[in-house]
């Protein structure tokens, strides 16, 4: 392997008949191409998918298709399969928007449009009944329970958090007088990260909405998020206030999708920026030990998001998946 221009390169001999899958979300949209017998030959990078984010996510999405086909050295009519899971398809009507997402010239192979919950599912389980709690550039609950049942914490009217809204939970209470002795260090970081020197000038950034657009917005936010995380760990107690908040808003999403399953023993694997984070990671692995309708197991995902692509990708073409392949689908 060697890399050009970001692109992972192979430069070993390639079988033909490959298939491509794509995890698309918030903050970048990362694609991996793999032979049928699960071998990686190729990977890629490329900005946000999710439509509502922003304005390039199409061609984000297309570009990292035609990027990580130059990665494997391969042709697009050399495609069998592809799976696509993409942040902001939520409903069947953004199939449409999906699909023309994935309108490569000369790909003309089987195609799945899913969310990006669900290959993030496919990777970690793959196919087994548990509980994905992913919170980061977004965030859902999604579990698969035993009899292929799927349940998302949104179909509730839930939501957990991402990393933008622990940000602004810091930022809120912060203008709300909310910070105590032990913040100096974090109020400092935070003025100094919005180019204020007081409080009161956070208040007006922040009567004004804090940046020119609602996409600058969730930007901004997001990318403060580990701020907030690394001085809870240090001993703030408006940084810890805020991710404790956090922390039970995702136990009861867990819990909550827990619920329709019927073991007493269920799976469960974090994923994302900010429940991966030691702090918030430590803290909600402690509460979901605690006592219980149900005992929740945290496992690390045996494959990656993008390799759970490949897996559906493999599986919508007809192609078999078995123990060998998923072993060389684990070393992505």
């Amino acid at each position: 392997m060697r890399s050009e221009g970001g692109i992972i390169i192979d430069v070993g001999k390639m079988e033909k008949n490959i298939v491509i899958g794509i995890e698309g979300g918030g903050t970048k949209t990362r694609a991996m191409a793999a032979r049928v017998d699960g071998s990686s030959i190729g990977y890629a990078e490329t900005g946000c998918s999710n439509p509502n984010k922003d304005d390039r996510a199409q061609e984000n999405v297309r570009e990292v298709i035609e990027k990580v086909l130059q990665a494997a050295g391969a042709g697009p009519d050399e495609v069998i399969g592809l799976c696509a899971g993409l942040s902001g398809l939520e409903s069947e009507q953004d199939l449409a928007w999906a699909a023309d997402f994935t309108d490569v010239p000369g790909i003309s192979c089987p195609k799945r449009h899913v969310n990006d919950s669900t290959v993030a599912h496919a990777g970690a389980f793959v196919g087994e009944p548990g509980i994905i709690a992913i919170s980061g550039t977004g965030s859902v609950v999604f579990g698969i329970n035993e009899y292929g049942r799927l349940l998302r914490n949104q179909d509730y009217k839930h939501y957990a958090g991402a990393a933008r809204h622990l940000s602004y939970e810091c930022v809120h209470r912060i203008i709300a007088g909310c910070a105590e002795r032990g913040d100096g260090s974090l109020l400092e970081e935070v003025l100094s990260y919005w180019g204020v020197s007081s409080i009161g000038q956070l208040n007006e950034l922040g009567a004004g909405g804090f940046a020119k657009s609602k996409y600058e917005q969730m930007r901004l936010f997001g990318q403060m998020a580990p701020m907030v995380t690394r001085a809870a760990a240090e001993g703030s107690p408006l940084a810890a206030g805020v991710c404790m908040q956090l922390v039970q808003a995702l136990d009861v999403g867990v819990r909550l999708i827990g619920a329709g399953f019927e073991a007493d023993n269920v799976q469960v694997a974090f994923m994302g920026s900010v429940i991966r984070d030691p702090f918030v990671s430590h803290l909600l692995t402690e509460r979901l030990q605690r006592n219980g309708a149900k005992r929740y197991r945290i496992i690390e995902p045996r494959l990656s998001p993008p390799a759970g692509a490949v897996l559906l990708a493999l599986r919508e073409c007809g192609a078999p998946a078995d123990e060998q392949v998923l072993a060389r689908l684990a070393m992505e």
